[in-house]
């Protein structure tokens, strides 16, 4: 559908796994994260790179887990977010491990689990401060004892996340006190859940104590840094921790050609040509997910040399400055995201330029795009 193609390092990916179940060892599982397109890299592929090395697989919803038991994934897969009800029986027949913040919600979940006459196994989600989904801390150990004594559901794990494990230890360290205490709360209550997980990649390299005996591996299995900060306490704490990216983003020349000074560029006339020069068209806009704020502000590589971006995005075309370059021509391979020679652009790279986080400049390469899965 485009001559836009993201490729993938499967090495990278298990390389980046390996690590961080060397930094948390072995008595401690990984869940890697795959929701939203396994953070662009792709859900499904990724799903199975990584099944054989892991008891367990995170998803946002129901209906990414659906996908991953359609096409073979067996191993445990834990629904973190919501679950559409119209689809809680599949899940509930399937295995899924499903999130539970709210009685309501675990009565419905309880009740249909008992018609179809399987056991459904959920996680309790607490809110110790993200205050996103999740039971308040201060009902969690009441909301417990009423969801133990529902028909036809284990309680598999309790969980929370951080707020801001990336740059405020203080705080992430107020959500991890609350935590333990309802953990004491329940083992006073001989309440006894099997999992505790609370670590996403940030905390597992800045704060121990939120390992518990599961962390949920997310941009890390990618390679991404959390934030600059996690960036520099990891490598003193782990000096031989090399979290590589994963992920290139690639394309081809379709037009290159030469325009006379003056000439105005792209939608909006917002660059003007100062000398004559030659410039290369390229079949990547917005609806790809480049960025429209990288107008006339990004660069690409291309012969291994950083080519400006010039003009507005627009929705399926970019136009680059390629007249210090010689014989480009049409087809000549351009790099958007990765390496090409000893030049590089990166995911922080980009972020920086439109104002967001490298979450973001990956997840939002477009899912149509052809992933290409390198060993």
């Amino acid at each position: 559908m485009s001559n836009s193609w993201v490729e993938v390092s499967k090495k990278t990916i298990l390389s980046n796994l390996a690590q961080y179940q060397k930094v948390v060892g072995p008595q401690v599982a990984i869940m890697p994260i795959v929701k939203s397109n396994a953070y662009g890299h792709g859900m499904i592929a990724v799903a199975k790179l990584v099944a054989p090395k892991v008891k367990w697989i995170g998803v946002v919803n129901l209906a990414e887990g659906l996908v991953l038991r359609q096409n073979g994934i067996r191993k445990r897969i834990m629904v973190l977010s919501y679950c559409q009800p119209e689809l809680l029986e599949g899940g509930i027949k399937q295995n899924i491990e499903l999130p539970i913040y709210d009685l309501s919600q675990a009565r419905v979940i309880s009740s249909i689990a008992k018609k179809i006459k399987k056991i459904a196994r959920v996680h309790v989600k607490v809110d110790t401060g993200a205050t996103r989904i999740g039971i308040l801390a201060s009902q969690a150990s009441d909301f417990i004892k009423k969801i133990s004594q529902l028909p036809n559901i284990k309680i598999e794990g309790i969980f929370s996340h951080f707020a801001a494990s990336e740059e405020n230890k203080k705080y992430t360290r107020q959500q991890l006190a609350v935590f333990n205490q309802i953990l004491i709360q329940l083992e006073k209550s001989k309440i006894k859940i099997p999992y505790q997980h609370f670590a996403c990649s940030a905390a597992t390299l800045v704060e121990k104590k939120s390992h518990f005996n599961l962390i949920r591996l997310g941009l890390g299995l990618y390679g991404l840094w959390p934030s600059g900060t996690v960036k520099k306490i990891a490598q003193q704490q782990y000096p031989w921790l090399k979290l590589k990216p994963a992920l290139s983003w690639k394309t081809n020349i379709i037009q290159v050609k030469d325009i006379p000074a003056g000439t105005k560029v792209g939608y909006g006339l917002t660059y003007t040509a100062k000398k004559r020069m030659r410039i290369a068209v390229l079949p990547v806009g917005y609806f790809e997910g480049y960025d429209r704020r990288l107008g006339n502000f990004g660069r690409v590589l291309i012969k291994g040399k950083y080519c400006p971006v010039i003009g507005r995005i627009c929705m399926n075309l970019m136009m680059v400055d390629i007249s210090g370059i010689k014989e480009v021509k049409v087809s000549d391979e351009v790099v958007l995201l990765g390496q090409q020679g000893k030049a590089q652009i990166n995911a922080e790279e980009l972020a920086e330029k439109i104002g967001t986080i490298n979450y973001e400049v990956v997840t939002r390469i477009n899912p149509v795009l052809t992933r290409v899965y390198l060993q």
